[in-house]
């Protein structure tokens, strides 16, 4: 297979991006490139890749600000973050089948018309009356493209960028229409990547409980009776390193939180280490909010 640079679009905080990214190391074999493509990113995910970075685990990073995410189905900022004769965009609501790339790739050396291949459902997308749901994994000609993954190959990329530079963004992918001007096809490749609701993507606040959805506490006696400690000291738990993607934590402290009006607990306080890489970890357990 000819080598292949994926770039990962994330917006949904470090749980649906690490997700994405053990998701690809998962399915995805050698050779390929992997990169990530932050816009208007909290700081714990532009920590996350930086550490991601440092340990090899992606090629490149680029953080940035404004409205450019969305630009021509951010061709523009996969085409210098990896490198391979074909470029992989993922958005980091998805979910990945074993062999995912390969087949893609098989698809489009096996098709040369083909200029870009979707692997998400296109939204108008018909089966057709009476035919089965199937799992065939066969391109099928369609006339839009869902971009939130595709494959494409590099070479059209950069004769499209020539042709691109100095115009406005038009109506529509920009992309598409440059391949079917072209003579080249779009097609969609069913049966390897799911696109899950919005309301299942993780989300960066997923972690922890907001304090207003929490009972109120009783006092001292009644907040200290019903307390209880999720972890006890040097217990191996299952939570997942930030910084190397191991699914296990070394309790090292628990610390009883109080409430600052009434001096009263609330919940604990763990600080946990990784044994992979030492990384330290620190979680906030809230099991009882302040009656005001």
């Amino acid at each position: 297979m000819s080598g292949a640079g994926i770039v990962v679009f994330t917006s949904h905080g470090v749980p649906a991006l690490r997700s994405s990214l053990r998701g690809i190391r998962d399915t995805v074999a050698d050779p390929w490139d992997l990169a990530v493509h932050a816009n208007d990113c909290a700081e714990q995910v532009s920590t996350y890749l930086v550490r991601q970075y440092l340990r090899g685990r992606i090629s490149g990073f680029q953080l940035e600000s404004g409205d450019r995410h969305g630009a021509h189905c951010g061709l523009d900022c996969a085409f210098h973050l990896v490198k391979g004769d074909y470029l992989v965009r993922v958005d980091d609501t998805l979910e990945f089948q074993p062999g995912w790339l390969e087949r893609s790739v098989e698809a489009l050396e096996a098709d040369p018309d083909i200029g870009c291949l979707s692997l998400v459902q296109p939204p108008d997308y018909h089966r057709g009356r009476g035919r089965p749901r199937t799992v065939h994994v066969e391109p099928l000609v369609v006339d839009h493209l869902d971009m939130r993954c595709y494959v494409t190959r590099r070479e059209l990329v950069a004769r499209h960028e020539c042709e691109l530079m100095g115009e406005e963004e038009g109506d529509g992918c920009r992309f598409q229409q440059y391949l079917l001007a072209h003579g080249k096809t779009l097609a969609y490749l069913p049966g390897v990547v799911t696109a899950p609701a919005v309301s299942q993507v993780p989300s960066a606040q997923d972690a922890c409980a907001h304090e207003a959805d929490l009972p109120a506490h009783e006092g001292a006696s009644g907040a200290m009776q019903h307390l209880e400690q999720a972890y006890d000291l040097g217990d191996d738990v299952l939570l997942t390193c930030m910084a190397c993607g191991s699914n296990e934590l070394e309790v090292l402290a628990a610390r009883i939180r109080f409430c600052e009006s009434h001096d009263v607990a609330i919940g604990y306080w763990y600080e946990l280490r990784c044994p992979e890489c030492n990384e330290l970890h620190y979680k906030d357990d809230y099991q009882f909010s302040c009656p005001g």
